[in-house]
């Protein structure tokens, strides 16, 4: 793993919503996050990999697939979000 995988477009902006919301479906994430379906899917395939999000599904109907920070994935995106926050300052 290398934090080069997390330069991919779309990662880090993926990190942060979930930081922030705390869950999302990838409807969401495709709603909110300025980037193309297909980059929001293969940066969710990087974030899987590395172990920092994590798929559930609703236990009752719908069914709905939501995408949740791992622990280790919340301890990177806490920082990310601190460097956020000095940004904008």
């Amino acid at each position: 793993m290398s934090i080069l995988e997390l330069e991919k477009t779309g990662v880090l902006q993926i990190l942060v919503y979930l930081f922030k919301r705390k869950k999302a479906t990838r409807t969401d994430l495709r709603r909110d996050i300025r980037a193309a379906m297909e980059t929001i899917y293969s940066s969710l395939e990087v974030l899987y990999r590395l172990n920092l999000v994590e798929e559930k599904k609703q236990s009752s109907f719908p069914f709905t697939k939501e995408v949740h920070l791992t622990e280790k994935g919340q301890k990177v995106a806490e920082h990310l979000a601190e460097i956020e926050k000095i940004l904008k300052r």
